[in-house]
This record gives structure tokens, sequence and C-alpha cells, in this order.
């Protein structure tokens, strides 16, 4: 058993961390957004999630002894355009892009709206980006928009296929030291044919995604205020906190 713990804990040593930005929520992840495996960020509408993503965005950017990787972010957009403005914002607002110069020229913006198009953009056009730029983090934002929208005339094979597809290229792609982050909607557990919020909202896209994943933060609101909430992890409590967003970005609540 000591050997055990003994080797996970060496296992985490060698884990690499992005900072949030924030410190108290470095703190509930024991380091930041790990490079091991996928980190997922799940969440109904406006709780944060692309907040948080673009923040990360600009992190990756800093010197590793700020707590970034000095690399650039793939950023992959699924159900909407990129939010330019609000990068700008934060570009402009947050006092270590000033300090070390950090804009938007590293960060590679992908459009897309089939699964098809999803698996050519991880499977070919970032390796090829890879070779050519230094990367530390991708972005999906959302993996589930593209599978709501195709016609699956299979659903249970050809859906749980695609999935896993997705999923191991994104683990191998992080073998490279990238922090993978996939934001994801929600869908609602109904009982007794009563609907409960948050307490009863889960990741879309069931078992087969869901296991492919390695951490997972459920953002929710309750009326103003909004929590961050670490669930299924492989490594980490079931902790939460409580954050605002500011014009300076996500910002943990003392």
């Amino acid at each position: 058993m000591e050997d055990y713990f003994e080797t996970a804990n060496k296992m985490k040593e060698r884990d690499k961390f992005l900072t949030t930005g924030c410190s108290k929520l470095d703190k509930l992840l024991e380091g930041g957004i790990t490079t091991r495996g996928i980190t997922q960020i799940y969440g109904a509408a406006s709780t944060g999630k692309t907040q948080l993503a673009l923040q990360l965005c600009l992190t990756v950017q800093l010197p590793e002894t700020e707590g970034g990787f000095a690399a650039g972010a793939v950023y992959i957009c699924t159900e909407s355009i990129f939010p330019s403005r609000r990068l700008q914002e934060l570009i402009q607002k947050l006092d270590v892009t000033k300090k070390y110069g950090i804009n938007g020229d590293l960060i590679f913006v992908e459009h897309i709206s089939t699964i098809d198009e999803l698996e050519t953009c991880l499977l070919h056009r970032i390796p090829i980006l890879m070779s050519v730029k230094k990367i530390g983090l991708i972005v999906i934002d959302s993996i589930a928009a593209p599978y709501r929208v195709e016609d699956w005339k299979d659903e249970s094979n050809n859906r749980s296929k695609s999935l896993r597809t997705i999923g191991q290229q994104l683990h191998k792609l992080c073998k490279y030291n990238i922090c993978i982050v996939c934001i994801n909607q929600v869908t609602a557990v109904i009982h007794n044919n009563l609907l409960d919020n948050n307490v009863n909202e889960r990741p879309a896209l069931g078992t087969t995604w869901l296991s492919m994943i390695t951490n997972s933060i459920y953002f929710y609101r309750i009326n103003s205020l909004r929590y961050a909430c670490v669930k299924l992890s492989s490594n980490l409590p079931e902790i939460t906190i409580s954050f605002e967003i500011q014009g300076s970005g996500v910002k943990a609540v003392s």
C-alpha cells in the first residue's frame, strides 16, 4: 500500500498545471488546470464557463515562473462566433497581460459545426499547427453542440464511436504537456416529474463521454451568486467555491 501512495504522489509531482489567473481557484484545483487528461467545465448558460476559458487563453502565454506555459492556445468554437470583444476587455484589464505584453496573436481560433470537421481539426490541423507553434492549451466550446445537430441513424453505435475517437485524440494531445479543456452543456435530471435545478444538472453526452474525462468542474448559479464545484475527479476532492466575474475575469470570493 505504501508503494501505491508513493507512486501516486510521484505522478502528482510530475503533473504540470496552468494557472487560472486566480490564486484561490488555483488552490481549489491544487495547482490549476492539469495537463493530465481532459478537464471538463460544464454548466448552464451564463455561468462563466467561456469567461474562464478565455482567461486560460491568456494565462497560458505567461512565463512558466508565473504559472503559464509560454505558449499559444487553440480555441475551437462549435456553436457561436469567438467572443473577441470580451477577450480584448480581459487583455486591457488583466495586470499580467500588460506586464508581459500578452495579446490575442497567439490564440488560434477554429470555427466548426460538424463532427467530421471537429475530427479533422483535432486529428490533422492541430498536429500540423503544433509542428510550427508551441501550443499549451486546447479549448473546445462546446463539445456537445456538434452532436446535438447531427442526425444519428444509429445513435448508440455511431455517436459512441465518434466520442471515443475525439476523446482518445485529446488524450494523445495532452501527452505533449497541453491542457485540454472541454466546455460542456448540461441536461436536467427529473425526479418524480419535478424538475430540480442545479444539483440535478449533469453533463451532456452521457456515459461514453464521461468515461473519457479526468476532471470535471461544475459551474452553476443560485440567484446572483456563482459557484464552481469540482466533481467526478480522479485526483481532487469534491469542493465548492463561490466566484464572481469582474472586468478582469473570473475571481474566487472568500
